[in-house]
């Protein structure tokens, strides 16, 4: 029998309105987490010089994953998280570590880790005072023999000694908590000197105390005509008035060669190089800040990673410098030539010559010889040497205008394109005309047309003038 009394209507819970947490902070750590244990198993990663230039793109990545994830919950009635404190924590410390590494990513911290006596366990600050310790070894040199100087901490001078023995003169410091602790270091590091036929091999011994922090700068006085092949982890580098070829491996450290009739062969993972008056051949690959190469009889093959300036100059022989913007090969040059980040300036350059660049803007004076020339973005301003005949020339600038300074009796044949600039001309012989779409071209033969001249601009101006 049914109730007399009305059943209440039975409504039902509305599910708890759900969200879900953000997954952009725990994605960011992961990336920069990764980078840190690529650099700690030995991947070559300038991690403070890179930071300092992309860290906006974690940013970025942090927006992107954001707005993936509103749009998801918003789909499947999930409440959308927003930025809690410890999000907006993590977000300002990206910030201000990522300002600071922009702002000091090119500072020498060799130079001042230097200043501060700190070693590569922080030795000078945590392991105590640095007392200072002296040494001297010498003996016989095999004539005809080669010297190789393994180093792991502290610079090193070579230079020619006065008769047909090796002599070093060390100046270490260790770091410890007393003179008693200081002085067993110091045993325990003495440096070594081992003869092998034709083969001397000096060791620094500086990693002999253990964790111990020590450096020892050595003066090395050897035979001039005596081959170098140094290694060395961290420290300077300084050689001069050699007859014989240098070899260098350098972990840290600025590099400085001058007087060498060899050839030299350095690889570097973080410093600068300056080399002045060789006579061989001149290989330096790896990561390099400074690099300057003055008065240089034989090649110049530069390649790897350079972060600052690149000057060259008084070189009578080919030049290279492959990177991973640039790639060019130059016949000689025997005046100035000006590598940077944005730019590329030259005097007196010798061809044939190839340059493949991308963003970097080009001006180049008394160019000679066969020029190939390419700058995906960046105003290109080539200016020919007087002295005829002219070579021939391709330039191609894919953003920005591109001038050509030719002498006014030179002989050529012109074909330039610009597919949205102007074409003018200073030369009566050369005749523009406007194509569909806007596209000009110009063309025609001046003097006896032996040159070709090439130049193709796709956003920007061409002008060919007379010197």
């Amino acid at each position: 029998m049914a109730s007399p009394y009305p059943q209440p209507p039975v409504y039902q819970t509305p599910p708890p309105y759900r969200y879900r947490r953000s997954l952009a902070g725990p994605v960011v750590l992961i990336v920069i987490g990764l980078l840190f244990l690529a650099h700690n198993f030995g991947a070559r990663i300038p991690i403070w010089h890179y930071f300092g230039r992309f860290w906006p793109l974690l940013l970025i990545l942090w927006g992107v994953i954001k707005l993936v994830e509103h749009a998801s919950a918003t789909r499947q009635g999930y409440r959308t998280s927003g930025i809690g404190g410890g999000t907006i924590f993590l977000l300002l410390i990206i910030i201000v570590v990522g300002v600071t590494a922009h702002n000091t990513s090119d500072w020498n911290w060799n130079g001042v880790r230097d200043q501060i006596q700190m070693d590569d366990d922080f030795g000078g600050m945590f392991g105590g005072n640095a007392y200072p310790y002296d040494d001297t070894l010498q003996q016989t040199f095999p004539g005809g023999g080669n010297l190789r100087i393994v180093s792991d901490h502290g610079a090193i001078t070579v230079q020619p000694s006065d008769d047909d023995s090796i002599k070093v003169i060390v100046h270490k410091k260790v770091y410890a908590e007393n003179q008693k602790d200081a002085d067993k270091y110091n045993e325990r590091t003495k440096p070594t000197l081992m003869v092998n036929g034709t083969s001397v091999v000096l060791n620094a011994n500086t990693n002999g105390a253990g964790e111990h922090g020590v450096s020892a700068d050595m003066e090395v006085f050897v035979p001039g005509k005596a081959g170098i092949d140094i290694a060395g982890r961290r420290g300077d580098l300084n050689i001069t008035d050699r007859k014989g070829p240098v070899t260098l491996s350098v972990q840290h450290g600025d590099v400085a060669l001058n007087d060498i009739t060899g050839p030299v062969k350095i690889n570097m993972e973080k410093g600068s190089v300056r080399l002045s008056k060789i006579v061989g051949s001149v290989d330096l690959d790896g990561r390099v800040d400074d690099t300057t190469v003055d008065d240089v009889e034989g090649p110049v093959r530069l390649n790897g990673d350079f972060f600052n300036d690149i000057h060259v100059s008084n070189v009578n022989g080919p030049v290279s410098f492959k990177s991973a913007r640039s790639d060019i090969t130059i016949g000689a040059v025997p005046g100035d030539l000006e590598i940077s980040g944005d730019s590329l300036r030259g005097t007196e350059v010798k061809g044939p010559s190839r340059m493949v660049m991308r963003s970097k803007e080009v001006h180049l004076e008394d160019v000679s010889g066969d020029l190939e020339l390419e700058s995906s973005n960046g105003a290109i301003e080539v200016h020919a040497a007087e002295k005829l005949p002219l070579g021939n020339m391709t330039i191609t600038g894919k953003k920005g205008s591109v001038t050509l300074v030719l002498p006014s009796n030179a002989g050529f044949q012109l074909d330039a394109i610009s597919r949205n600039g102007d074409i003018s001309s200073d030369f009566d012989n050369i005749k523009v005309d406007e194509e569909s779409g806007g596209t000009k071209r110009a063309s025609g033969t001046v003097g006896n047309g032996a040159a070709r001249v090439v130049i193709n601009a796709d956003k920007g101006e061409i002008r060919i003038d007379k010197s």
